[in-house]
Order: C-alpha cells, then sequence, then structure tokens
C-alpha cells in the first residue's frame, strides 16, 4: 500500500501534458498600458495569483513613454542606449539585442500578441517572435493581425486571452522547449471603452493632495499651462479601472489554463506597465513629465520555488526586466545591458528617468532626472543645445505628493543639488556596469 500511495503521489505532482520539463523556465510578460500601481486593485484575482511572487513597491519607467519605455522592457537598456527616444523611432532598435531574440537563438518558441511597439507595422511579424497577433491599440472591433491574416475583434482584451491560449496550445505540441509569451494589453490606456458587464462598476474614491494642488508658481511652466481638473482625473481613473478588470479575467483564464496543461509551475511570470498616468495631479493629465503617477509602475515577478513571496523595497525599473528574465534562464545577454538582476544582490545606487521631447506626445519638454526613492528628487530640464532650463527638486521624506519645489519660485536651492547634478550628468550618457 505505502508503494501505491508514493506511485500516485508522484503521478499527481507530475505534469499534466506529457513529455519532459523544459530544463529552463517559460516566460510570460504581461505589459499593461499606462497602469500605475493602485490600479492592480481592479485586478484582484491577477493580485491574489502573483502574491505568491515578489512585488517592487519602488519600480519606475525609465521613460514614462509607450515607444520607448517597452524597447526598454525588451532591451534592458536605456532609451539613450537603444535609440528609440520617440515613439515614431522603433526602427533604431536593435533586434539582435532584445530578450525575445535572446530567448528563441537559444531554443524558446516565442509569441506576441496584443500591443508591443508604437508605429510597428502590424502585417510585419516583429524580429524574435515566431507568432504574433498584433493590435494597435482600442477595445471593441479591434483591428488585429494574427500571422499575416486580418482579423477583428469583438473586444480586444478577450481576444488577447484567447490568442494567448492559442499559442500556449500550439507550445504544447513542443512540450521539449520553453516558450516566451508576451501580452501586451490596450488597457488601460484610451479610450477606456470597457465590457457592458463593466460599464457601471464604481471604485471607493481617494485621497490626493497634489490632485487638489491650487498654487502650481514653484512648478515649471509648462505644468501651469495644463488644468486637468480633480472630476476630470476622477474620470479617467474609473475608465481606467474598469477596462482592468477584463484584463483579470483573461488573466485568470490564462492562469487556469497552464495550470491544467501542468505548464504554471515551470513559468516566470513578469507583470509591468510601460508607464503610469496622471489623476490630475498638479493639473496634469498625461504621462511624459516627472513625477510620481507618470512614471511609477506595477513590476511582480512569481515563479514558484526561485522567487521569494514578498515586497522587496529597494529601487526597480523598467530597464531590469532582460536582465532579470536572461538570469533567470542561466542565458548571457548578447550585449552590455544597464538593468540588473532583480533576485540578484546588487541593486541600483538611485533611479535614472530620462525624457526627450516628442511631437507625437504634444509639447512636454526634455528632461532628466535623479531618484532616490523615499528621499529626494532632483530633475533638470533641457532646450536646443542641451540648454538648462528649469530645475526640480523634491524632499519626498517630508513631501511624498511634490507639492513644493525646493528649486522654483525664488527659492535659494536645496541640500545636494550640486551632487545631483554632477550624478545626473554622468548617468544621462551612461551604459552598462557604470549605470547607478
Amino acid at each position: 500500500m505505502a508503494a501505491l500511495l508514493a506511485i500516485a503521489l508522484a503521478c499527481a505532482a507530475a505534469p499534466a501534458a506529457g513529455g519532459p520539463r523544459p530544463a529552463r523556465p517559460n516566460v510570460l510578460l504581461i505589459v499593461l498600458d499606462d497602469a500605475r500601481p493602485e490600479a492592480m486593485a481592479a485586478m484582484p484575482r491577477t493580485s491574489a495569483w502573483l502574491s505568491g511572487g515578489t512585488t517592487y513597491p519602488q519600480a519606475v519607467a525609465a521613460t514614462p513613454s509607450c515607444g520607448p519605455s517597452r524597447a526598454t522592457l525588451l532591451s534592458g537598456r536605456y532609451a539613450h542606449n537603444h535609440g528609440v527616444r520617440r515613439q515614431a523611432d522603433i526602427n533604431r532598435l536593435d533586434h539582435d539585442r532584445t530578450l525575445q531574440q535572446t530567448l528563441r537563438g537559444n531554443g524558446y518558441r516565442t509569441a506576441a500578441v496584443g500591443k508591443l511597439y508604437n508605429d510597428w507595422p502590424l502585417d510585419r511579424r516583429p524580429p524574435g517572435f515566431d507568432r504574433a497577433a498584433l493590435t494597435g491599440g482600442g477595445y471593441a472591433d479591434a483591428r488585429f493581425v494574427v500571422d499575416g491574416t486580418e482579423r477583428r475583434a469583438a473586444y480586444s482584451t478577450t481576444f488577447i486571452g484567447a490568442q494567448a491560449r492559442r499559442y500556449l496550445d500550439e507550445f504544447e505540441s513542443h512540450d521539449d522547449q520553453p516558450w516566451l509569451l508576451y501580452l501586451g494589453f490596450t488597457a488601460p490606456h484610451a479610450p477606456y471603452t470597457p465590457e457592458p458587464a463593466y460599464a457601471g462598476r464604481g471604485f471607493p474614491g481617494r485621497a490626493d493632495p497634489a490632485a487638489d494642488e491650487t498654487d502650481r508658481s514653484d512648478k515649471p511652466a509648462y505644468v501651469r499651462r495644463h488644468h486637468t481638473t480633480r472630476a476630470e482625473g476622477e474620470a479617467v481613473r474609473t475608465g481606467q479601472l474598469r477596462t482592468l478588470l477584463s484584463v483579470d479575467d483573461a488573466l485568470d483564464e490564462v492562469r487556469a489554463h497552464l495550470a491544467r496543461t501542468g505548464e504554471l509551475r515551470d513559468t516566470l511570470v513578469v507583470l509591468v506597465s510601460d508607464n503610469g498616468k496622471q489623476w490630475a495631479e498638479h493639473g496634469l493629465g498625461e504621462k511624459f513629465m516627472p513625477y510620481g503617477p507618470s512614471f511609477r509602475v506595477p513590476l511582480r515577478l512569481w515563479w514558484p520555488g526561485h522567487v521569494a513571496a514578498g515586497a522587496d523595497p529597494r529601487p526597480a525599473s523598467t530597464v531590469d526586466v532582460t536582465p532579470t528574465v536572461l538570469a533567470a534562464t542561466g542565458l548571457a545577454a548578447p550585449g552590455p545591458v544597464d538593468g540588473l538582476d532583480l533576485r540578484g544582490t546588487r541593486r541600483h545606487r538611485w533611479l535614472l528617468l530620462e525624457y526627450w521631447r516628442d511631437p507625437h506626445n504634444g509639447g512636454f519638454p526634455t528632461w532628466s532626472s535623479r531618484l532616490l526613492p523615499g528621499a529626494h528628487q532632483y530633475t533638470e530640464y533641457r532646450g536646443g543645445a542641451d540648454r538648462l532650463t528649469d530645475r526640480e527638486y523634491y524632499d519626498l521624506r517630508a513631501d511624498p505628493w511634490q507639492l513644493t519645489n525646493l528649486l522654483g519660485g525664488g527659492a535659494g536651492g536645496a541640500p545636494g543639488t550640486r551632487r545631483d547634478a554632477e550624478a545626473l550628468t554622468a548617468a544621462r550618457t551612461c551604459a552598462g556596469a557604470v549605470c547607478p
């Protein structure tokens, strides 16, 4: 009887699908669009699933703009190194040095579903992916091109989840190979079209002094030209959260599918957003500026037995995603990367943020920022010929809402700004291990 019981337990623990388990983990990379960390409240089942892994509450998007940020996510390099500084620059990315190309070149099956890069032709299969079902955005009646064939999706989020499961079934026919599945959801990006079942869903209000800020005389002139109201910000927030309820549904079905096929425990899951979004903080309604709601993003890792459960309070960035995944798979990057393995002992001394003026995004100026989470943030704005035009300094211990710019409105200065300026100047051209 003991022998029979041992056999039964061994069978129960074995993967549901036949074939050997891959020596390297599968990789499920989930990328949200414009999601702040608080938006995870609209994804309770996904949050419960990933609670068994590591959450990075100090995570940032190195460049809070869709195209540059996605290039950083998939290359492990800052925008000043990978070259995609603006939305239309995707052809400047070296596609031989991406996460997907590296994994594919080392035996991984690869597929991308949903939104990948801005300005990428949907009928062109992106380098590094065996399969692709891409969309340029939208929710209802969204256009997809699935492996060269145009399709219309009644609701994009539902279609992304279903197509993900189809690719997973295809991967199962090559069960001796690990896989990378990239899921790029449109949500919670505008136009915030919810599924009918969620159209009336409400959410508790929030206390946010930055959304009620009336005196912005200490802020740069471009900030003072914007006048998004709290009510308008709340409407965006509600719209975003409603769209994420459907993402929660789709990911729950993907998780269940992986469990049924025995792939779940062999899968490294990374969930992240390309950038955040202002909900009227400082009168702003976009994401291309150096304020927390623009650059703070959810970042979670999950891999049973390999990733610790709980919160890691150390600084983290979107530039760390590719180095972390490659380290987990035991593969070397095809060239120098600027990020770090989040599971390792080495961590950023501080976080570099950078943005370049982009006509596609409107009139937001070029800037770079030195962020010490929970301590302070120093920002420089640059005009033509790299001329310094404005500066901001926030004491985040006393002023986490960034209400008082200690270098604005005639203020004389702030402690440590010379050191901050020197460090930021060096970081703006850093590469590889010398990056902060």
